[in-house]
């Protein structure tokens, strides 16, 4: 009977144990992230830093030095194609063809472009525009073996509307190779969650009314309740210019070259990975209310969160599957 005790004590002690608290926070990708986790205490930030240093070392555009940058500059030849790489290429050529093109990472040329001259739309040269269309598509990226390759050599790739939800699911995966899965990963405002918080009640996540002005004045529309799931938002409410009094948002158009005309102010995007909430968010501020609408209707692997404006003001559309809450607690 003493034995069967000592054991029983071990196993509380246990539970108890792998059910401490700890957190890593940090600086990534012009952003800050915050790693929520519960395990037996280890003190994972030295790990997370150092996964989100390679993740970068492989998909970040602001590295010179980067694989992605490379591949842009056509010398990626004699180089071993990273499966991070080709992971967020699959996916967003996926995305690409599910949004009928609204989302495409080839716009690199483009983005710059429009960065470079402010996004002044009364301003733009109309023959520039067309002339870098010609290096925009998703179809010139092709599979080539077991390597991603492209047809026109003046392609190169933007992923930063993908890439930061990715990050959040390499350090998701990272947890759970450890038998860590109580945690909340968030990376910019991306989020994705896993079990329960300590008291077994799910995570709570906040969608921000989407305001002009400061991120410093933000506003919280609603929580969602956030169970093994990932969340996205993207939004151009902070982000436009008004020419005659049509909005453009910050948010490429790659059919079109131009900045998108939206009536969706914000778009959040509920899914299994934070790859695709992220892609898709930003496919549906070029698509607009009613295709994203109908979309989202289509599609049973996803929810989501439209806040869209009209003639008659502001409102808000959410999909069937969305568990929302009012805006007294969350955790992002």
């Amino acid at each position: 009977m003493r034995n069967v005790l000592i054991f029983a004590a071990m196993l509380l002690l246990a539970a108890c144990s792998s059910q401490v608290r700890k957190e890593a926070t940090g600086f990534t990708q012009g952003t800050t992230y915050s790693v929520i986790y519960f395990n037996g205490g280890q003190d994972l930030q030295y790990q997370i830093d150092s996964l989100l240093l390679s993740f970068d070392r492989v998909l970040s555009t602001y590295q010179e030095s980067s694989y992605i940058s490379k591949w842009n500059r056509n010398e990626h030849s004699s180089l071993k194609q990273p499966q991070l790489f080709k992971e967020v290429l699959k996916r967003a050529l996926d995305i690409n063809e599910l949004s009928n093109g609204a989302f495409d990472i080839t716009v690199s040329p483009l983005m710059k472009y429009w960065f470079e001259n402010d996004w002044k739309v009364s301003q733009m040269d109309s023959a520039k525009v067309d002339s870098l269309m010609q290096f925009v598509g998703m179809k010139s990226v092709v599979l080539d073996g077991q390597d991603y390759e492209r047809t026109n050599p003046q392609t190169q790739l933007d992923v930063n509307a993908i890439a930061q939800g990715y990050s959040v699911d390499v350090l998701a995966r990272y947890l759970e190779s450890l038998g860590i899965f109580n945690y909340l990963v968030e990376i910019g405002g991306e989020v994705r969650t896993n079990g329960t918080k300590l008291n077994e009640e799910a995570w709570k996540v906040g969608i921000d009314v989407p305001k002009e002005g400061s991120s410093e004045n933000r506003e919280l529309a609603m929580s969602v309740d956030l169970n093994n799931k990932a969340l996205a938002t993207s939004g151009n409410y902070r982000k436009f210019v008004e020419i005659d009094g049509v909005k453009y948002g910050h948010s490429l158009n790659p059919i079109t070259g131009y900045p998108a005309k939206t009536d969706v102010l914000s778009a959040t995007i509920i899914a299994d990975d934070c790859m695709t909430a992220d892609a898709l968010a930003t496919a549906c501020m070029v698509m607009g209310f009613d295709d994203s609408k109908k979309l989202l209707l289509e599609q049973s692997d996803f929810e989501g969160v439209l806040i869209y404006s009209d003639s008659e003001g502001t409102h808000t559309w959410m999909s069937e599957g969305v568990k929302y809450n009012t805006v007294e607690s969350t955790d992002k």
